[in-house]
């Protein structure tokens, strides 16, 4: 068993954190199979705490929600409170977020401030370096990518990146997956579009006939790194494939609510996208790609390999309590 036990009553122990998890997380927490927990749990352990855990939904959970001791919410849902914190895997593997309100777009740093002034240049730049060297160089991504081209892909004017959000009942994105395709089809040169592996068939069939009715436009099953690199412009709601194209110092424009629109020309109608894919070159030439990587991933987010993990996940859950 891990470092997190497992309620039996609606009553946690005084010095407790207490992990609310649905079914994807429960068990593997239990049993000390998610790193994440697992160092946080024996951190806790060793400071007096006793780690926690109830399932999410259970009738314990919803009493011990009201209580005021720390709380992990892992999972889709979304629990407010000032005891309150979402952990969930970010866009990058090993970077967690521990944010009081939750995780990608419904994420504190939405309303964040990035302000590269603050960010050291020489550490941002190896921080950058070493993250392309894992991830672009090991074909390594949120998903599994088919194998990298060894001659590349010929070169396109726009990456389409399409996603599965547009079934959610509160809607998140601005554009949908037509308008962004039509969109970048209409300014100039090819489009690459990829499909996403959670799309239903129909899905994916209907956005594979729109883009087969448009001769500049080609559905493209490659690696996202080789889309990225034969592309001047990546169009995206808010996947995590955009903030991967942030590593190749590539142009993102966001047609949804995103946490890493600091990064990227935000495009809330098919008007502000055409425009914005005129200047997006302009808009990439400045900015300090290597400041934002390292200002969101290693500053934001908590990575569990870091040997500074356990005290920087104490301090956002505990604070100053001894």
């Amino acid at each position: 068993m891990g470092a997190f036990t497992a309620m039996s009553g609606p009553r946690a122990p005084e010095r407790s954190v207490i992990v609310h998890a649905d079914d994807t997380w429960y068990g593997h927490i239990l049993r000390g199979e998610a790193g994440f927990f697992e160092k946080l749990g024996q951190a806790l352990i060793a400071a007096g705490y006793a780690p926690r855990i109830v399932r999410d939904g259970d009738l314990n959970a919803v009493a011990l929600m009201a209580q005021t001791r720390p709380q992990i919410v892992v999972g889709p849902k979304r629990h407010r409170g000032a005891h309150i914190w979402h952990a969930h895997p970010s866009y990058i593997r090993n970077y967690w977020y521990l944010d009081p309100q939750g995780y990608f777009w419904n994420s504190s740093l939405v309303e964040a401030a990035f302000d590269p002034q603050q960010i050291d240049g020489a550490r941002a730049r190896q921080f950058m370096r070493q993250l392309r060297q894992r991830m672009i160089g090991k074909n390594l991504s949120k998903r599994p990518q088919p194998p990298r081209s060894a001659a590349g892909l010929p070169p396109a004017s726009v990456f389409v990146v399409t996603q599965d959000i547009e079934k959610y009942r509160d809607r998140v994105h601005d554009l949908t997956t037509e308008e962004m395709i039509r969109t970048a089809a209409a300014w100039a040169g090819h489009v690459y579009v990829k499909l996403h592996p959670l799309q239903s068939p129909e899905r994916q069939a209907q956005i594979t006939g729109l883009c087969d009715s448009l001769d500049n436009v080609t559905v493209q099953d490659a690696s996202v790194h080789d889309l990225i690199a034969a592309c001047d412009v990546v169009v995206t709601q808010n996947s995590a494939v955009g903030f991967e194209a942030l590593m190749q110092a590539k142009p993102v424009l966001t047609c949804a609510r995103c946490d890493y629109h600091h990064a990227s020309l935000v495009c809330r109608d098919t008007d502000a996208l055409a425009h914005n894919l005129t200047r997006a070159r302009d808009f990439a030439d400045g900015f300090q790609f290597a400041k934002y990587f390292y200002w969101f991933l290693a500053q934001q987010m908590l990575k569990p390999q870091d040997d500074d993990f356990a005290a920087r996940a104490m301090q956002r859950l505990l604070g100053g309590q001894p």
